[in-house]
């Protein structure tokens, strides 16, 4: 499925994007419009669990085939809330060398809004926070059903259901998620965009039932406004690639 920071209406991103950081209700960067997919004859559009922990592995097109990184997202739609944790390597969303982007981070949605979390102490409460994007809530289990469908395909040596996200710059290169054609709440791949370009969420794991991480704000609240710089300065009015 597409990756971490998507920035659709109806579609998330991901998440990564994005993800975990994947978005509904509220657009981070494109507007969507639905488009007339292949004609392929459509299953049910398939739904995430209430609750889910999934681990993932992310791959960034711009930084070639041996890059690779892991991260986990935790679900819990009983209280409206997602986690996305990027381990020991953050999305680029300040200024500094690339070294300075080799520390775990979360992109964590609850109450409405989206928070950054930088993992700089040894407790979830001590953790550096702040508002990444107010008003953008998290993503419904149904989410899929903004979506299109577009047959089958192999993948990772699977079956898997295609979906595409329509609303990308570029109508004949979009977004796509992949579902495991046999228990098809499972996610297998997101292909897609990030802040940084095309970038891929490789799923490796997929468990149902309640998140054993951390589900609530750090302690303070996250109440200040993050203030990126460089590359997550212009994220919201940035143009962004098509994801082919």
């Amino acid at each position: 499925m597409p990756t971490a920071m998507f920035s659709l209406r109806s579609c998330p991103v991901v998440l990564f994007l994005f993800l975990s950081m994947l978005t509904a209700g509220e657009t981070m960067a494109l507007s969507i419009s639905v488009f007339s997919g292949s004609g392929a004859s459509s299953p049910k559009p398939p739904m995430w669990p209430d609750q889910f922990t999934s681990k993932f592995t992310v791959r960034i097109e711009k930084y070639g085939d041996n890059f690779s990184k892991p991260g986990i997202v935790y679900y819990d739609w009983n209280i409206k809330t997602l986690r996305s944790d990027f381990i020991d390597w953050c999305l680029p969303l300040f200024v500094g060398p690339e070294q300075h982007h080799n520390y775990t981070c979360s992109f964590f949605m609850a109450d409405g809004n989206m928070y950054f979390v930088n993992h700089t102490s040894s407790t979830w409460e001590n953790h550096d926070c702040c508002l990444f994007a107010g008003g953008l809530g998290t993503i419904t289990p149904d989410w899929v059903k903004n979506c299109q469908y577009n047959g089958t395909a192999m993948l990772r040596g699977q079956k898997v259901d295609v979906w595409w996200f329509p609303g990308t710059p570029d109508p004949e290169k979009p977004c796509y998620g992949y579902w495991d054609r046999v228990d098809d709440h499972t996610p297998v791949q997101f292909f897609g965009l990030a802040s940084i370009g095309p970038a891929i969420l490789d799923y490796d794991s997929f468990q149902v039932g309640p998140p054993s991480a951390e589900m609530t704000k750090p302690v303070g609240g996250c109440s200040k406004e993050c203030h990126p710089t460089g590359q997550g300065a212009r994220l919201f009015d940035m143009p962004w690639p098509s994801c082919g």
